[in-house]
């Protein structure tokens, strides 16, 4: 049974994102407008206004695409009994954070089941938890913790039909 699904997750947002998001830009602006008034105060020359006014909108920018960074979902990648878990930033950018044959996995569980000594992988957003236990060459004992909906669950389980 060769099956592919795709599913997009959104990591639910915490109080300590938007927090984040408002020093992040907030302490830009301040940073911003103090380096501002100390080279207005020290140097009248056009040239050293410029480069400052510039260097403090870049600066700015940059707090604005770092707030973006913490927009996280997941996306579950289910092909022909491998899968595949990405990243994405902001809807921008993806990182592939791991990918494992579903054959080869040691355990499959209900909820979160972490074993000892095992470097957790939590990709998940509302509803269901699961747990995939497997061993990764990087990571040695590894448990990815995902929340897959109903069909992507039917194309996982029949990879894993000793641990079902």
């Amino acid at each position: 049974m060769d099956g592919l699904r795709e599913q997009l997750v959104k990591r639910p947002r915490t109080p300590a994102d938007a927090v984040k998001k408002v020093v992040l830009v907030t302490g830009a602006v301040i940073l911003a407008v103090i380096i501002f008034v100390f080279v207005g105060n020290i140097t009248k020359s056009y040239i050293i206004w410029e480069i400052t006014l510039l260097a403090l909108i870049a600066m700015v920018w940059g707090s604005w695409v770092l707030a973006g960074r913490l927009n996280v979902e997941y996306e579950y990648i289910i092909c022909g009994g491998e899968l595949s878990v990405d990243k994405i930033f902001n809807k921008k950018s993806r990182k592939t954070l791991c990918s494992l044959e579903l054959r080869s996995a040691e355990g499959f569980y209900r909820g979160e089941k972490i074993p000892d000594g095992a470097t957790v992988i939590d990709v998940c957003g509302e509803g269901e938890r699961y747990t995939v236990e497997y061993s990764d060459g990087e990571r040695g004992k590894t448990a990815l913790v995902f929340t897959p909906d109903e069909r992507s669950l039917e194309l996982i389980k029949p990879y894993l039909p000793r641990l079902s």
